[in-house]
């Protein structure tokens, strides 16, 4: 029993500290804020990518309606001044604005889509829908998002 409270409370430190750096590791609230939208919508994707293509089980539906969630607070988490801390945020984002908020409205739009063909039911159309999606996120992270 010793040794089982023992373990416990080593697993316990270890997660705090890990968990307290990862805290600290940025203290910008915007970068924290956009890196969490970012990291929904990219659970989500995932969970479509096992429904769509690896024969899981889920609502389509459901996963698309949160993507779009995430992005409908994207239009802010682009503040002046989030460009100074742990970011993959290249300085093009904020010297060419206008770009980059068209890539938004693409992804954002996609997002739309996918919606639509999860309403659908028709498979088909929701693979089609997140690949499109899938690329217009491509396309902003090749010409915004450091490696």
């Amino acid at each position: 029993m010793k040794k089982l409270a023992l373990a416990a409370c080593i697993c316990a430190t270890a997660f705090v500290g890990i968990a307290s750096t990862a805290i600290a590791a940025e203290s910008n609230p915007a970068i924290v804020h956009r890196q969490s939208i970012y990291k929904v919508a990219g659970g989500h994707m995932g969970s479509l990518k096992a429904i769509l293509f690896l024969g899981g089980k889920g609502d389509a539906l459901y996963h698309a309606e949160a993507i779009k969630g995430a992005f409908d607070h994207m239009g802010k988490a682009y503040p002046a001044g989030s460009d100074v801390g742990e970011t993959k945020a290249k300085p093009e984002i904020w010297t060419n604005m206008s770009g980059f908020q068209e890539k938004g409205k693409a992804a954002y739009g996609a997002t739309l889509g996918l919606i639509e063909a999860a309403k659908s039911g028709d498979k088909a159309a929701q693979v089609e829908a997140f690949k499109t999606l899938g690329g217009s996120c491509k396309a902003c992270h090749k010409e915004f998002r450091k490696k």
